[in-house]
């Protein structure tokens, strides 16, 4: 468990990220049933992880920055 500070097992993660992929390429809607002790146990790894990562990236110039403007934007402009 992923808990007070303790690691998730990687099985217990694995299964969990199986399940919320084995419908991946399926056409229909279908639900994937997880505890809430298993969504808080994702929540706190997933925390954790993001902590890990640097708050900014350092990028070189020349850079491209892509974008699309929608019309309910363009009225506040």
């Amino acid at each position: 468990m992923a808990q007070n500070g303790q690691a998730m097992d990687p099985a217990v993660l694995d299964d969990i990220i199986n399940r919320l992929l084995e419908f991946r390429q399926v056409r229909t809607v279908r639900q994937v049933q997880l505890s809430e002790a298993e969504i808080r146990q994702l929540c706190t790894v997933s925390r954790e992880i993001f902590l890990q990562q640097p708050n900014l990236l350092e990028l070189e110039a020349p850079i491209k920055i892509c974008g699309k403007l929608f019309f309910p934007y363009l009225l506040f402009t």
